[in-house]
């Protein structure tokens, strides 16, 4: 049987996860209302550039006016993987989703480029790539700046590696209580059917708002993913936290009847002895 030290030390433990995974909770509840704001946002931009872009290619293809050797019109070229983990736990079974995606989609795309963002990637590092770059994310970090750094990583690729086909993978949250990793194609665009389009003259001026709309698609699209994964990690640490917590709780709730059963176990035996000695005495 424990002694009361050894009960009243582990009590005090239990406490102090208990306040430790309380004030990460917290945190990441703050955190997960200010990023879904940004995210509906970055949904919005999104999906209008997405349809405007999606016009303009079809009436340039449709005209047969986009430059052969211009990044927008290329149709076949090298993959590049973007995979964003974090470099932070306490996410359940959030980051294996993650990574089980991931290792289908390398499987399945061999000898694509691969760029890690974060930590918890595993099993995908053991794959041979032609290019393996890994970054990390850190605790505390700038979203326009981490954009920024995914774009230019994009656009070095398909100005230099002719990748044509850039796929990233990401979680989502489907409700509080789950989230899941999902795959998402950046490039190509996807172009839409324009049935008596008017003639369209493609100048210099209409090829430059192209590719400037492509580039603002890209970036949009970047932060609304990236914002999407941290909803649905924060959302992940939230309940993942939240457990702990009431389990916790329930530890110190059965520590604390056992310290009080045994502290008055040896009170009763103390005054039995008491007792006794006094009878004998008599």
């Amino acid at each position: 049987m424990e002694s009361l030290k050894v009960l009243k030390n582990r009590i005090k433990t239990v406490n102090s996860i208990v306040k430790a995974t309380s004030a990460i909770k917290m945190v990441s509840s703050i955190k997960l209302s200010r990023v879904n704001n940004i995210n509906k946002y970055a949904k919005e931009c999104c999906d209008l550039l997405q349809n405007m872009i999606s016009k303009s290619l079809s009436e340039a293809a449709f005209e047969n006016a986009l430059p052969k050797d211009s990044w927008i019109n290329r149709e076949k070229g090298k993959t590049l993987i973007l995979i964003i983990s974090m470099d932070q736990g306490f996410c359940g079974a959030f980051h294996q989703a993650i990574n089980e995606l991931a290792e289908n989609v390398v499987l399945k795309h061999r000898g694509a480029y691969i760029e890690i963002f974060g930590k918890k990637v595993m099993h995908v590092r053991t794959h041979r790539a032609p290019s393996l770059s890994e970054h990390e994310i850190g605790a505390m970090f700038n979203i326009p700046s981490f954009v920024d750094s995914l774009f230019n990583i994009v656009m070095e690729y398909v100005m230099h590696c002719d990748v044509t086909n850039v796929l990233v993978i990401s979680g989502e949250m489907k409700n509080m209580f789950s989230q899941i990793a999902k795959c998402t194609h950046v490039l190509p665009i996807k172009k839409t059917n324009v049935i008596n389009s008017e003639y369209v003259k493609m100048d210099d001026s209409r090829l430059a708002f192209i590719e400037n709309a492509m580039r603002m698609y890209i970036s949009k699209l970047f932060t609304s993913l990236m914002t999407e994964h941290l909803v649905a990690e924060f959302s992940a640490r939230i309940m993942s936290t939240d457990n702990a917590v009431r389990n916790a709780n329930n530890m110190s709730d059965e520590l604390s009847v056992l310290y009080n059963n045994i502290r008055q176990s040896k009170i009763t035996q103390e005054l039995t002895e008491i007792v006794a000695s006094i009878e004998c005495v008599q």
